[in-house]
C-alpha cells in the first residue's frame, strides 16, 4: 500500500509557483512545526482537535465491548456500529452546507457547547441507571455524540490551518500527526477505565468537551462566536 502510494505521489505535478516552493529540508520543517505552536489560533484549535479524537478512539475501541456485554447484543453489532457510522457520514455531507451558513469558526463554537450538553446527559442517564440505560437511548445519545464530532474534528482542523497558508503541505502534516498520535494516547487511558458500564466513556466525552471548550475559549481569548 505504501509503494503504491509512493508511485501515485511521484506523478503529480508540483502546484505552486515556482518562486513560492520550498525544498524539504530539516530546518524547513522544523520551522513551519514553531509556526504551527507559536500561532495562538493553530496551536489552540490543534489542542482542542486532539481532546475530541481521544474520546472518539475511545469509543472505537470499546463500542463492540458496550454493545456486546453492556447491553447483551453482541449480533446486533454489526448493525449497530455501521448505523452509527452511517449517521456520522450524513452529518458529514450535511457538513457543507451547515458550515456555509454559520462559518467555521462559529459552528466549532455552538458544536462545542451541544458537546457538553449532550456529554452531560449521557453522564447524568448513566450515574441514574448504574451504566446500563435502555439501549434505544443510548443509540440516540451517541448518535448525537458522534453527529457533532463529525462536524466539530474537520472544522476545527480548517481552523487551525487557516492562519498557515503559506507552510500549509508541513502544517498539515504536523497537525494530523501531534492530533492523531495525541488522540490515540489519550484513548488508550480512557479505554483502561472500562468497568463494564458506559459511565467511563461518557464520562470521557464530557471531559474532552469541556477542555476543548476551555481550549477554544482561551484561544479566542475569552470571546467565542457563539453569536453572528
Amino acid at each position: 500500500f505504501v509503494a503504491v502510494l509512493a508511485a501515485w505521489s511521484a506523478r503529480l505535478p508540483e502546484t505552486r509557483n515556482p518562486e513560492d516552493r520550498l525544498e524539504l529540508r530539516l530546518d524547513r520543517i522544523l520551522d513551519a512545526a514553531r509556526q504551527v505552536w507559536s500561532n495562538r489560533t493553530a496551536a489552540g484549535y490543534t489542542l482542542a482537535m486532539t481532546a475530541l479524537f481521544g474520546a472518539f478512539v475511545s469509543y472505537l475501541a470499546t463500542s463492540e465491548i458496550i454493545v456486546a456485554d453492556v447491553f447483551d447484543r453482541a449480533s446486533a453489532f454489526p448493525a449497530v456500529f455501521g448505523g452509527l457510522a452511517a449517521v456520522m457520514g450524513a452529518a458529514l455531507l450535511a457538513n457543507a452546507r451547515i458550515v456555509a451558513h454559520f462559518g467555521a469558526r462559529r459552528l466549532v463554537h455552538i458544536g462545542l457547547v451541544g458537546h457538553v450538553l449532550t456529554a452531560s446527559g449521557l453522564v447524568a442517564v448513566a450515574m441514574v441507571t448504574g451504566g446500563r440505560p435502555a439501549f434505544p437511548l443510548f443509540l440516540v445519545g451517541f448518535a448525537v455524540m458522534l453527529s457533532l464530532h463529525a462536524l466539530l474534528i474537520p472544522n476545527l482542523n480548517t481552523v487551525a490551518m487557516d492562519p498557515l497558508g503559506h507552510v500549509a503541505g508541513t502544517a498539515s502534516a504536523i497537525i494530523g500527526t501531534v492530533s492523531t498520535a495525541g488522540g490515540t494516547a489519550l484513548g488508550a487511558v480512557f479505554d483502561r477505565m472500562f468497568d463494564g458500564t458506559i459511565t467511563p466513556l461518557s464520562f470521557a466525552f464530557l471531559a474532552v468537551g469541556v477542555a476543548a471548550l476551555v481550549i477554544v475559549t482561551w484561544t479566542e481569548r475569552g470571546k467565542p462566536a457563539l453569536r453572528r
